[in-house]
């Protein structure tokens, strides 16, 4: 029986750090291809997302949709260490992202809200699609979902 040997993900911390070293490449080096957005709006994105993990999203999916297809989806993601979605898929309920904001604040922004996320102590909020995740599960799906928008970061 073959075993395939699962990558993990670069912690979240070392991304974070990472991006504060690569912001002056061009965005094609940093930006997954296809991407929906700049890198601004990327970086936006992301730093919701963490920091709704920890004071609340603004809609959750359906109770059936998160025990079944978005639990599934977690697993799947874990157990790979990676993930795959649509990558222009806006948070719902979600301010709209500023595609003028300018990078620096959006890393800003990203970099505050991994530390919100890296001090928080207790359980954090359910995500729309997974439902309740630990801190470490939630601190493995932040790290894919920024390497799948940002490349470039795991190449770094």
């Amino acid at each position: 029986m073959t075993s395939t040997s699962v990558v993990p993900p670069p912690a979240l911390a070392d991304l974070t750090e990472r991006l504060g070293k690569e912001l002056g490449r061009p965005e094609r080096d940093l930006l997954a291809p296809g991407n929906a957005w700049n890198l601004s709006q990327t970086l936006q994105h992301c730093a919701q997302t963490i920091r709704y993990s920890v004071t609340g999203y603004p809609r959750l999916k359906p109770v059936l949709f998160r025990s079944t297809v978005g639990a599934l989806a977690k697993r799947v993601f874990l157990h790979r260490g990676a993930m795959k979605h649509a990558l222009g898929a806006e948070i719902d309920g979600a301010p709209p992202l500023d595609a003028g904001l300018p990078v620096t604040e959006a890393a800003a922004s990203l970099m505050d809200a991994v530390t919100l996320f890296s001090r928080h102590t207790e359980p954090h909020a359910l995500h729309p699609a997974y439902g309740r995740c630990t801190h470490d599960e939630f601190a493995r799906l932040h790290a894919m979902h920024l390497v799948e928008h940002l490349p470039g970061l795991a190449d770094a």
